[in-house]
């Protein structure tokens, strides 16, 4: 009769005192919540509460299952911490991990190619933004900044990472993004909560990305819009030309293929998008090319994050035996060769902008 999100509702209602900042706090519209308490109250035959110049008071039904909430919900943290320990198996499947030298490298890349990416990531004033997988916040502190009159809440499977977003933006000085600890397979909020999403290269680390879309879906309004960045590996070519250049990045696109992910996801996005009953599905190719006349792009790109991160997943690839040790020391410095005098690099990004159907479809 009695449902954990009943228990949430009562715990937050005692805390916070009314339906209005309960409703906020638990990311529920307030008449969703006004209905799970009705729900409850007729399940149990009882009021739960009483109103009293504008504040909610207990009944002596309340109180009791006040006190039993507390309790069970406690219990329940427990649990749910136990889980996440064991959910760190699939934070494992993270490649590049999560040292200080790839939170580097993560911001490097943002800023470097932020123009590129990010010239048409606005929103209209007001709306409520999901940043699903936000990392360390490297696109965060962007998209926040372009839309100072939106509200962002970003979510993230690894607190690590959400600590190094939380220092990103608290000395950014941005006051429109809230951080949650969330899985994006089973995301904590109500139903058509968010205005717009934004997810980007997080469904390339994915081994159930179609579980991801339906779960982002469900969350999203109706007439919403989901916007999706995604590599491709397979559209990077140099000058000058390595077998073991190519080597080295392929085993990045095998390594991520071991792990259940997909290096080269950016091609499918429109497919993956359509097979889940998106609408108005448009995907932009962002192509990078670099040589001389671009010097901020041969430091910022060729060397600070694609090297870079060929480079990071290089060890894991040897203790994988994907690659031979000389192949792929090779391979890195051929890269950086790409990076002086006379050398060309290129690789394209896929920008998907869709939306969500405004009635429900064979997927919902």
């Amino acid at each position: 009769m009695i449902e954990i999100r009943h228990l949430k509702l009562i715990h937050t209602v005692a805390k916070v005192g009314t339906l209005k900042k309960a409703a906020e706090k638990l990311f529920l519209t307030q008449s969703a919540l006004s209905h799970q308490l009705k729900e409850l109250e007729s399940r149990l035959d009882t009021k739960i509460f009483h109103r009293i110049n504008n504040q909610l008071m207990f009944t002596d039904a309340g109180r009791e299952l006040l006190n039993a909430s507390e309790d069970i919900l406690v219990r329940l943290e427990k649990a749910q911490d136990n889980i996440r320990e064991i959910n760190q198996d699939r934070m494992k499947n993270y490649i590049h991990g999560y040292s200080h030298e790839e939170t580097t490298r993560l911001n490097d890349q943002a800023g470097t190619i932020a123009e590129l990416l990010h010239w048409d990531s606005f929103w209209e004033k007001g709306s409520l933004i999901l940043e699903a997988g936000c990392g360390v916040g490297a696109q965060t502190k962007i998209i926040s900044k372009n839309n100072p009159d939106s509200s962002f809440i970003s979510v993230d499977i690894s607190s690590i990472s959400l600590e190094q977003a939380k220092k990103i933006i608290h000395e950014t000085d941005v006051k429109n993004v809230e951080f949650v600890l969330a899985d994006i397979l089973d995301l904590p909020f109500d139903d058509g909560y968010f205005d717009h999403i934004f997810v980007c290269f997080v469904l390339e680390h994915l081994s159930e990305p179609a579980k991801a879309l339906k779960e982002l879906k469900r969350v999203l309004k109706p007439k919403g819009s989901l916007m999706v960045i995604e590599g491709d590996h397979g559209s990077t070519y140099f000058y000058p030309d390595s077998v073991s250049a190519q080597n080295a990045v392929q085993a990045q696109v095998l390594l991520q293929q071991q792990k259940g992910g997909n290096a080269n996801i950016g091609r499918e996005l429109y497919p993956l998008l359509y097979a889940h009953g998106f609408e108005n599905i448009v995907v932009s190719p962002r192509q990078v090319y670099v040589d001389d006349s671009k010097p901020d792009l041969v430091e910022g790109f060729i060397k600070n994050t694609f090297t870079a991160m060929i480079k990071g997943v290089s060890e894991e690839a040897l203790i994988n035996k994907i690659i031979s040790k000389v192949d792929m020391d090779r391979g890195i410095d051929d890269l950086f060769k790409t990076a002086k005098g006379g050398g060309t690099f290129c690789y394209t990004f896929f920008k998907a902008i869709a939306v969500k159907a405004d009635i429900l479809n064979k997927d919902d």
